[in-house]
């Protein structure tokens, strides 16, 4: 009895106070999973017997008195998708939570949902073995797995017109578990989704629009707030109050975030690699839709009428400030940051005579807005204000009261009482970069061909997130309003086209201020190089344009002119690298592109460069992201790795060359190319500019 004590104490007694400690990597002997293994704090629950004489014992012995007990916890790290699915289930057959949410939130990028349909029905059919017992349990967590994947996942089964997922999920219920409540469900939703082709999880398209009081989100009309064939008469931007405008947007934009599929969200789903965004992505792009629609509306409602004074002009912007603040209020940040933008979009921002007009005390509400969005230390002033307050109830802005305001004191009380249960809607391209972030910075595969899990475990501690701000979101009680729907759909008045739209709308600001003879010089430049899109600038990461925009060696039209001595703080599109992680000490990050001959296009990705990288590294995991197999035709020893310096300067690496400590880190362009040996660098690289 004293020896198992002391070896009982010997075993329990923790070193530290930390629930996890890392033990060990092991790979598997078919070298078809690696695993990390973790010590794991657990209470002690030994009867008050035992426990009574391990503490006398503990006396004893000189060790501190047992409170808890460590247990060996083994997490899967990388593996084929058979030794996935087995990490569905604990030892006892019990499913996995935690894991099984992350495996569910971001599996799609190896595995087609068909496929895991037809894995999880051989495993359950695998299982009906000897033990019964054990079988049964594993058996009921596999369609347990099948009913959180319904449940969370519907958009996974609904592929018309066979819907080859859901038969597949049918025909193995029917032979298996006929009777089952999973069974019933699925066959309901079969029926929907044959019969109703404008069901209420369709998703087709990816834009929002008010028209005869109606807005389509995610490709169904939603129920007009006017009666049938009541007509609307037109609305102008002036009749509609301040506060209506701050809570249809509002309204507008928390249904659409709610109905975000936030797997679309990943990196390698919304990344360039998928070619068709709208389609593959379209609750993400019915959000980025909705997103410009407002800019739009910003710049279309100050430039409108060309013959208007200055003054009145200046009251258009003061009104646009006044929605914002409201909008901060009710913590939607999503069309916050969208007025932002169009207040600082080149059209409007270069009308310095105008913004003269503005009163001073709408200046710097609109200057402590717009320093919500800085762009200093990753974003962090949104980023903290952000967790801060995103599943708050109550927001911590207060109203500021201008001379110009004429709201009573008492009525900004009973409004903001009103607003005290408010939800959350997110700025969603900061989301998006994060997760671009990961899979530039994570490969898919490990160099043994096995999936990385670790990179969607990461994943989904972004994913996780947005379903916490979703669910905040559906905090908001907010009716449709007939006139502002009206309203704001008439104001889609130029183009869908956003660089045809920034043109004619850099045009009419020319009219109204004509530009001076260094714009005049400056837009020649612009007019040689192609635009990006100002989708692009507005989510601050150049892949999030639909319309994937070629990198630019000018200033974009989209982009406010940076040596104006405007008042108002020009803001610009980001790289999609974490602003820190360009100066950590272990790593940087860098952008790369590869050279593909016979073709004009310049495509740059993001990646992160350790100190541990070198140069064959580095060129096969280019070749990885731009879809490059490094296999016989894509032999990476006949490719090189260079850094563009400068002006017809490039520096080229050796194969063994550890890139992070070779590259020149006193030039301003961290550009990286990959291109065959035998070719020689195009002149039209040296043009391109790095990141702003």
């Amino acid at each position: 009895m004293e020896g198992d004590l002391i070896e009982l104490l010997q075993s329990f007694n923790a070193e530290n106070n930390s629930s996890l400690q890392f033990l060990k990597e092991f790979e598997t002997p078919e070298h078809d999973a690696v695993y990390n293994v973790y010590l794991k704090k657990l209470s002690y629950n030994a009867s008050r017997a035992t426990l009574h004489l391990v503490r006398k014992k503990s006396d004893d012995i000189g060790v501190a008195s047992v409170n808890f007990k460590t247990k060996e916890l083994k997490v899967i790290k990388a593996g084929t998708l058979d030794r996935l699915l087995d990490s569905l289930f604990l030892e006892g057959g019990e499913i996995d939570g935690t894991y099984v949410r992350i495996f569910l939130a971001t599996f799609r990028s190896f595995c087609t949902p068909k496929t895991l349909t037809e894995k999880l029905a051989q495993m359950y059919e695998d299982y009906d073995g000897s033990e019964k017992a054990r079988s049964a349990t594993f058996q009921q967590s596999i369609i347990s797995v099948l009913s959180i994947w319904l449940d969370l996942y519907l958009q996974d089964f609904n592929e018309p017109p066979s819907y080859p997922c859901l038969q597949a999920l049918r025909s193995f219920l029917k032979k298996n578990l006929p009777n089952s409540d999973l069974f019933n469900r699925v066959q309901h939703r079969f029926s929907k989704f044959c019969t109703d082709d404008d069901s209420d999880d369709g998703v087709c398209v990816d834009s929002v629009d008010c028209a005869d009081g109606r807005y389509v989100v995610h490709g169904r009309t939603l129920p007009s707030p006017s009666k049938h064939g009541e007509l609307i008469e037109s609305v102008e931007f002036s009749q509609l109050n301040i506060r209506t405008i701050a809570e249809q947007l509002t309204r507008i934009d928390a249904d659409l975030f709610i109905k975000l599929e936030a797997h679309q969200c990943l990196g390698s789903t919304w990344n360039q690699r998928s070619k068709d965004k709208a389609n593959e992505c379209p609750t993400v792009a019915a959000t980025i839709s909705m997103f410009n629609s407002v800019i739009f509306t910003v710049i279309s409602t100050i430039l409108k009428d060309i013959d208007l004074k200055a003054s009145k002009r200046a009251r258009v912007i003061e009104k646009w400030i006044y929605i914002a603040q409201e909008l901060r209020i009710l913590k939607n940040f999503s069309s916050l940051r969208a007025i932002i933008s169009g207040l600082q979009s080149s059209p409007i921002f270069r009308l310095k005579k105008l913004w003269a007009h503005v009163n001073k005390e709408m200046m710097e509400i609109y200057t402590d807005l717009a320093q919500i969005f800085s762009l200093e230390s990753n974003q962090i002033a949104s980023r903290e204000l952000l967790m801060k307050e995103g599943t708050a109830k109550v927001s911590t802005q207060t109203r500021r009261k201008s001379k110009t305001n004429g709201v009573s004191d008492a009525a900004m009380y009973r409004y903001d009482q009103s607003s005290l249960c408010c939800g959350t809607v997110p700025y969603l391209g900061t989301f998006l970069s994060d997760l671009t972030m990961v899979d530039s910075a994570f490969s898919d595969y490990t160099d043994s061909g096995l999936v990385n899990f670790e990179k969607h475990r990461k994943e989904f501690e972004i994913v996780a997130q947005i379903n916490l701000f979703q669910s905040a979101a559906k905090m908001y009680q907010v009716e449709p309003h007939r006139r502002f729907c009206a309203w704001f759909n008439s104001m889609r008045v130029y183009t869908e086209d956003e660089s045809s739209f920034m043109s004619s709308s850099y045009a009419l600001s020319c009219e109204i201020e004509p530009p001076s003879t260094a714009e005049k010089n400056l837009q020649k430049t612009i007019s040689k190089t192609s635009v990006t899109s100002y989708a692009s600038l507005a989510l601050s990461y150049s892949n999030f344009s639909l319309k994937s925009p070629t990198p630019s060696d000018g200033v974009s039209i989209g982009s406010a002119s940076s040596d104006s001595a405007h008042p108002i703080t020009s803001q610009s599109s980001i790289s999609s690298g974490d602003s820190d992680g360009s100066h950590h000490p272990d790593r940087r990050v860098i952008k790369v592109t590869l050279l593909t001959p016979g073709s004009d296009d310049v495509n740059y990705k993001s990646m992160i460069l350790t100190n541990k990288d070198r140069s064959m590294a580095v060129i096969k995991r280019v070749l990885e992201k731009f879809h490059e197999d490094p296999g016989v035709n894509h032999d990476p020893s006949t490719f090189c790795l260079v850094q563009l310096t400068g002006k017809h300067r490039e520096l080229q690496f050796p194969s063994d060359a550890n890139v992070f400590y070779a590259m020149d880190t006193t030039s301003p362009n961290s550009t990286f190319l990959v291109k065959k040996t035998s070719e020689r660098t195009p002149k039209k690289m040296f043009k391109t500019k790095s990141f702003s």
